[in-house]
């Protein structure tokens, strides 16, 4: 009887977490069809009016495009200096290393608040203005733990003995590396990228400190456009941003599998 009390207790717990992790993005989604001209829920009709208007409207656009480019830039500077520095991380024999991980995965226990303000001051010392280039540099340093923890755990699970053997049979530690670690790591690489990737396009903590006033990335663009917006355009744009997410991460575990990403 207690067993069937705490499963039941277990599932109640389970299902309420769930809704309140999904139910705000539900009611998002559903306020993007409504169709007259202001905010209400539930909506009245169905509409993709709005949708039409975010891609009509240059400005969104032009931010979307921005957005993308950072996006990609971000991940492929989390790439190549992530994968080498979980290799150090698990794999190097030297001192110091408890101390080189706790500074790589430092970012993640900072407020993206904090690391945007960092990097606003550090420029303005430097007569370095907000830019696509600090945007790119400042979200790089946020998601660059991600990379790490995620191949880090794919490296400590690999067996050090397949790199002995490449070594024993003549292969040296760059071949090595490219043709029996490398392809090993894909699918957490490919995981990390599109994590990656994910968190540098929406992002708003970093991205609303370092961006170009002149270009500014998407999640920004409609964060001062709720202050000034109350049309449902503004859920139309965060339901797409949601799809774009779910997208992604479809994607992933139809290729992958999230289960394979740290094994």
């Amino acid at each position: 009887m207690a067993d069937r009390i705490g499963k039941a207790v277990l599932i109640g717990l389970a299902s309420l977490s769930i809704l309140l992790l999904v139910g705000p993005s539900l009611i998002v989604i559903a306020i993007s069809f409504e169709p007259r001209g202001y905010i209400a829920f539930p909506p009245s009709g169905f509409s993709l009016r709005w949708y039409g208007e975010v891609f009509q409207n240059r400005q969104l656009m032009d931010a979307l495009m921005t957005s993308l480019r950072v996006a990609g830039l971000v991940m492929l500077v989390c790439l190549v200096l992530g994968i080498p520095a979980a290799f150090a991380a698990i794999r190097g024999r030297f001192g110091g290393k408890s101390a080189l991980n706790a500074f790589l995965l430092s970012p993640q226990m900072m407020p993206g608040m904090v690391i945007g303000i960092a990097t606003l001051f550090f420029g303005a010392y430097f007569a370095w203005r907000q830019s696509d280039l600090m945007l790119v540099v400042s979200l790089s340093v946020f998601c660059l733990p991600f990379v790490v923890r995620i191949v880090m755990a794919r490296l400590a699970a690999l067996d050090p003995g397949l790199d002995e053997a490449s070594a024993n049979l003549g292969a040296n530690r760059s071949e090595t590396f490219f043709r029996i670690t490398l392809p090993q790591l894909a699918p957490s690489a490919i995981a990390a990228a599109a994590f990656t990737f994910i968190e540098a396009f929406d992002n708003v903590t970093v991205a609303l400190f370092t961006s170009d006033v002149r270009a500014r990335p998407l999640p920004v663009e409609l964060y001062y456009l709720v202050q000034f917006e109350s049309t449902p355009m503004i859920a139309a744009i965060s339901a797409l941003q949601i799809g774009f997410s779910l997208v992604v991460l479809v994607i992933l575990a139809r290729s992958i599998g999230l289960d394979r990403i740290g094994r």
